[in-house]
């Protein structure tokens, strides 16, 4: 159901009813804070279950989804306790105000709990390394403003992590954290997607969308790959965030919008700008507040650390019993030069968590080269690069690494392009340039 992908992308927990003869058991049962009543259905009773909710669990809120609006019929709800009626198709934005509205009801009405706040995942940075504490305090330092904030790093770093990490640091940590990755929608939808649209805008266009923009209102906008952005774009983004309006495509009037911006690359940004590749202007609004987060190569005080804590967490998940990691598979991992950064670490110890037979993670276990383990099993890409791939210029030996990668993986783009710490779109992008230049 729509509705449950959305709300579940603003962090909320949700339960889908697919029939309406089961709304009143599940209402008794799980005690949910929030009902969305559709009216169609099948063998939903509207004004039978609201009148069962305020006696079952009077705190609910509900909200009537119908496709058909009739004035007597709303009011006669609204007398019967419901909390709101919208018709469809519904617009996501109010409905997601009205939910949010309901929340803050309860909580007015139990000010001895918390229990109605929408449930947050609580952000876990793990770390010893005196850059990275340094960095974690700058984003708690900068979390409560509303200033724009860059995180640059390597694939695998962690900057999501960070930018949720703020997210919950700030005061707007009751409202939406809303991510995109500009790299992952084709240019003709990217626009639509930040931006919304109205109905009738373009082809398909059968009823109006709001964007991402407006989603984040009050909260947080997560914009990953940001230098993937199209040239064009760049412009419109550039002026929402110096006017704090978004036009849907469409449109005739401005939207205001209350937005706190956090980008990511996994690129050099400045080189991104030599390169015309990215408005200077839009780096300088962006880069308000910049974080870069070192390589796991550069902070390899944190290995064991971090090791000790995806054993936990794997043991916990695949109900293994693991307890630790021998001094030689540690020395083995503290050597490693990890291009996957911690993304690969977290790989290996949850492969080597799956596969050990003991209770201790054994060098063999890490399936790794240097552990003495079939030089076939590992993909090139995470070893040094082969000496026949030194000579050349920079972009022959990506081009040779980017062939070399898919070989191995049988001309899997996705695999490929994970392995080698690009989105799927660069790989892309790369292959058809190749083939331009031939």
């Amino acid at each position: 159901m729509a509705y449950t992908a959305f709300f579940e992308d603003l962090g909320f927990l949700v339960d889908a009813v697919p029939q309406g003869s089961d709304a009143l058991a599940y209402l008794t049962e799980k005690k949910p804070d929030i009902v969305i009543a559709d009216e169609s259905t099948p063998g939903f009773d509207t004004k039978g279950f609201l009148e069962q909710q305020i006696l079952v669990h009077n705190l609910c809120k509900t909200i009537i989804i119908t496709p058909e609006p009739v004035v007597e019929h709303a009011v006669d709800l609204m007398k019967n306790g419901a909390l709101d009626y919208l018709i469809k198709p519904v617009d996501m934005r109010q409905l997601e105000l009205c939910v949010r509205r309901g929340l803050l009801l309860q909580k007015a009405a139990s000010p001895q709990t918390k229990k109605h706040d929408p449930p947050k995942k609580t952000v876990v940075i793990i770390t010893r390394n005196q850059a990275m504490q340094n960095l974690l305090h700058l984003a708690e330092r900068v979390a409560d403003s509303s200033a724009s904030v860059l995180i640059q790093g390597e694939s695998g770093t962690g900057k999501e992590l960070f930018a949720r990490y703020i997210h919950e640091k700030s005061n707007r940590s009751f409202q939406p954290f809303v991510a995109v990755n500009c790299a992952a929608l084709p240019e003709n939808l990217l626009e639509s997607e930040l931006f919304g649209h109205e109905k009738g805008a373009f082809t398909g266009a059968i009823a109006r969308k709001i964007g991402k923009f407006e989603l984040a209102h009050k909260g947080t906008l997560f914009l990953d790959e940001i230098t993937e952005m199209q040239f064009h774009l760049q412009s419109k983004l550039l002026r929402v965030l110096q006017e704090m309006t978004v036009d849907r495509v469409g449109g005739t009037q401005p939207v205001e919008v209350d937005v706190r911006v956090i980008a990511t690359t996994n690129r050099s940004a400045s080189q991104a700008v030599e390169k015309n590749d990215f408005r200077q202007d839009l780096f300088y609004r962006l880069n308000t507040i910049p974080l870069v987060i070192p390589p796991l190569r550069d902070r390899i005080d944190d290995v064991k650390l971090l090791c000790d804590f995806l054993i936990k967490k794997y043991c916990k998940l695949d109900r293994r019993n693991v307890k630790a990691m021998t001094a030689d598979a540690l020395s083995i991992l503290i050597r490693h030069p990890f291009y996957g950064n911690v993304r690969e670490l977290e790989n290996i110890v949850h492969r080597a968590v799956l596969l050990t037979t003991s209770d201790r993670i054994t060098p063999q276990d890490l399936l790794l080269d240097d552990a003495g383990t079939n030089k076939n099993f590992m993909l090139q890409p995470q070893q040094e690069p082969p000496s026949d791939m030194v000579s050349g210029s920079l972009k022959d030996m990506e081009q040779k690494m980017i062939f070399k990668t898919l070989d191995q993986t049988e001309g899997n783009r996705t695999h490929a392009a994970k392995i080698l710490g690009v989105s799927v779109r660069t790989l892309r992008n790369k292959l058809k340039e190749y083939k331009e230049a031939d």
